[in-house]
């Protein structure tokens, strides 16, 4: 009986859910199942019914063409299809009869309207209420960064779509900036430059293999004549073809999107006063997001900021871990989500 009544209760129960919509992926947890559910944020309007000839690459190549990305720079620039990309996995957190409650996040620099389509797509998507946070606070707390220190730190989470920065000192943001500029946009960069010299297609995968070239860059290392084997597909014919490709040709193609967010980084670090300066001399920053993930992107921004960097432990989930965290820490109080407000970003 009373593992009957447990049920019933659990029915009844509202749950609590943290969804990341990111530019390149979705994430979403519910405390029920213990599991982050991902997926691409993408919507495809092609299918797997194709020629024997035409390989993953090239249907990547299609799909790149004939889709729909519901977000660009971290936020929502076509609603109904983030809807549609929410709806299933809002539908898989639901318990019974009442909707799931929702703790998401977004870029310091959204706006009152970017934040307002965000809470829309997820409240359309199945949810009941949602409270939004900033992500690079979300970020901090999922690096396992102590949040509530006197002592200032820095946290630079370089997502798909926006570089985000932020102090973070006695539990506030006294101070962010972002800079919609991210590891798409290194991609873009390498593939367009591939594209428009060899007209060839790279996939998703051989873009951000090539990224990585950004530790060359890092180390000084300038290899004008090094070649890369790069694979693709022939842009007219679709076949799979080899190629190789000039190293410095891709250096050439990464050095813009770089320097942009470094200088971001650094003219925002100059603004800081010289108390806070000389306590993130101490801290160092601590970096996540996917571009953590880039070899030699932790050492470029050492080496222009003359700081510390170190990379947040799992940083790709730095942010869901943190909404997560969040969760927990407000799980039992009722009416939780009337309690989290966007807080006055001093920047």
């Amino acid at each position: 009986m009373k593992n009957k009544f447990s049920r019933f209760m659990g029915i009844l129960c509202q749950p609590s859910i943290a969804v990341d919509l990111g530019t390149a992926n979705t994430r979403i947890f519910c405390p029920e199942f213990g599991q982050i559910k991902e997926k691409p944020s993408l919507i495809r309007l092609t299918n797997d019914k194709r020629k024997k000839h035409v390989t993953d690459e090239y249907l990547s190549y299609l799909n790149s063409k004939m889709s729909f990305m519901p977000l660009r720079g971290g936020v929502i620039v076509d609603i109904n299809n983030a809807i549609k990309l929410l709806r299933p996995l809002l539908k898989e957190t639901r318990q019974g009869f009442r909707l799931p409650v929702s703790l998401a996040s977004a870029p310091t620099d959204a706006s009152d309207k970017e934040r307002e389509f965000l809470a829309k797509a997820i409240l359309n998507a199945g949810a009941s209420h949602v409270a939004i946070i900033p992500e690079v606070w979300a970020a901090a707390i999922g690096a396992g960064m102590d949040i509530t220190s006197p002592h200032a730190q820095v946290l630079i989470d370089i997502g798909e779509g926006v570089t985000d920065l932020a102090v973070i000192r006695d539990g506030r943001l006294i101070y962010t900036s972002a800079v919609r500029t991210a590891c798409s946009d290194l991609q873009k960069a390498v593939r367009s430059a591939i594209v428009s010299r060899h007209k060839v297609y790279i996939s998703d995968d051989e873009a951000e293999r090539l990224t990585h070239i950004i530790s060359s860059i890092a180390q000084e290392q300038l290899f004008n004549h090094k070649l890369i084997t790069v694979i693709g597909n022939d842009i007219l014919k679709g076949d799979k073809v080899t190629i190789n490709v000039k190293e410095q040709d891709i250096i050439n193609a990464l050095e813009p999107v770089i320097n942009k967010i470094l200088k971001m980084i650094e003219l925002n670090l100059r603004k800081l006063s010289m108390s806070i300066s000389s306590e993130i001399l101490e801290s160092g920053i601590c970096l996540s997001g996917g571009g953590a993930c880039i070899s030699g992107m932790n050492r470029l921004i050492a080496l222009r900021t003359k700081l510390d960097v170190r990379i947040a432990p799992d940083p790709i989930h730095a942010v869901i871990n943190g909404e997560i965290e969040t969760l927990k820490f407000w799980q039992g109080h009722k009416n939780w989500w009337e309690n989290i407000v966007w807080p006055r970003l001093l920047s």
